[in-house]
């Protein structure tokens, strides 16, 4: 049995009339003032702190905006359906990473290699022992190349992406709208050649985009890994590491997207789209990368373990072994992996929204604490209490307070779900079986 075309009138027609609910809008600009307020604090009274906390906020917070369009990457490639209904989150995720990228080039202009230690190799008078291949590796010309044209790469790419997706949606929604359409809508649909010809035009410029967003985001995020995280520890090193980390992020940009698009679907109309089966879809792909977390931390943890080797061992002691970072590291598991492996392995759970929303908040809670632990205790081994106050948290919510101000307030003025992409119809060759009892409805 077919399926019939589905309608998004509704979906465009809402568009010009709608705005971000205040009280939302309100609540994100005051966690963005405590950000700033953290963040001035910080810098005024504990440099060190505030250089750390930067740190790990950023490789957890641009995870998650990188993270999130690779979902409807991944989705572009497999000529997925089902994930289409969450595309415009995940685009939306990702135009808060050129944000983050202005405030690491300001972490960089306030000095914030001078927390790595290994900048000391290269001052005059330094003799400590240095293994060649780090000393080059690591040196400041090479480490500021790396991030800023790497991420600067990749960001091009992934906007290159996004504007061929916004494009073919915002030309329809122009024709249908007509004088009520915003005026900004021409600067991506200049030359439309009709709704039918963009739609496969732009289909087809984001399926030759896709491959090269992969490579690109696999190898700069594992530079970034290594480059950002793992050398602030420099004579530490484990060859899962980059790639645990980019899978990660692809998991906290999918549990963001399941967050926020429940938290919106009713303001923005997007119910009839994103139903309890969408969010089964979902809570099986988190799932399945829950475990794929729980095995490659586990897998780094079993071979430095067995190999009980000296360059490795004592970046696992310090956080398995030594309070208050061995507290954490449980808390880290707990949180990331039998908390939601236990919640997910319900069927009914994953397709009941607001369950679905409890479990993706508690991972997402998880994933913060995780870079913090894989952070912070590279610069702060000796303290007595866990450095979690103010600064950590402030910074944490200004980052998660411009983060919803840049995704809602970029899908409240576009149509909320793909409107002229064809994969967002069902396939005309898929059969939709039905018991014999309910026949009669189709």
């Amino acid at each position: 049995m077919g399926h019939a075309k589905l309608d998004f009138t509704p979906v465009i027609a809402a568009v010009p009339g709608r705005r971000m609910p205040a009280q939302l809008k309100m609540g994100a600009l005051a966690m963005v003032g405590i950000g700033v307020a953290a963040a001035g604090y910080g810098f005024a009274t504990d440099t060190e702190r505030f250089f750390s906390s930067f740190v790990f906020n950023f490789m957890y917070f641009m995870g998650i905006a990188q993270g999130g369009l690779m979902l409807a990457v991944a989705s572009t490639l497999a000529q997925g359906r089902w994930t289409r209904p969450f595309k415009r989150f995940s685009e939306g995720l990702f135009l808060f990473a050129p944000v983050m990228y202005a405030l690491l080039l300001v972490f960089f202009a306030l000095g914030g290699l001078d927390l790595y230690s290994w900048t000391e190799w290269h001052e005059p008078g330094y003799e400590g022992a240095v293994p060649h291949h780090k000393e080059v590796y690591l040196t400041k010309p090479f480490f500021l190349a790396r991030m800023i044209i790497g991420l600067g790469v990749l960001q091009v790419l992934s906007l290159l992406y996004v504007r061929a997706s916004l494009r073919a949606d915002l030309g329809l929604a122009a024709e249908q709208l007509g004088d009520q359409a915003p005026g900004w809508y021409q600067r991506f649909i200049g030359g439309w050649k009709g709704a039918k010809e963009e739609a496969q035009l732009q289909a087809d410029k984001q399926m030759m985009i896709a491959p090269w967003i992969v490579l690109a985001y696999a190898l700069v995020f594992s530079f970034m890994a290594v480059d950002m995280s793992m050398s602030l520890a420099p004579h530490w090193f484990a060859n899962m590491f980059p790639a645990w980390y980019f899978m990660s992020c692809f998991w906290s940009g999918l549990v963001y997207t399941g967050i926020l698009s429940i938290l919106s679907r009713n303001w923005l109309g997007t119910s009839g789209f994103l139903k309890g089966n969408s969010y089964h879809d979902l809570g099986k792909l988190t799932f399945g990368l829950c475990m794929f977390w729980g095995y490659t931390t586990f897998a780094q943890f079993l071979a430095i373990w067995y190999g009980n080797m000296e360059e490795e061992i004592g970046y696992v002691l310090i956080r398995t072994s030594i309070e208050p970072w061995a507290t954490l590291s449980r808390v880290v598991v707990m949180l990331c992996f039998l908390v939601p492996w236990t919640m997910l392995l319900s069927r009914g759970l994953k397709k009941i929204p607001s369950a679905y929303l409890s479990v993706t908040g508690i991972i997402a809670v998880g994933l913060w604490l995780e870079r913090m632990a894989v952070v912070y205790p590279s610069v702060h081994a000796d303290v007595d209490s866990l450095p979690l106050g103010f600064i950590e948290i402030g910074m944490g919510l200004g980052l998660l307070g411009g983060l919803l101000l840049v995704v809602f307030g970029y899908v409240s003025r576009v149509p909320a779900v793909p409107v002229n992409d064809p994969y967002m119809h069902p396939h005309p060759d898929d059969v939709h079986v039905v018991p014999a009892s309910q026949a009669h409805a189709h």
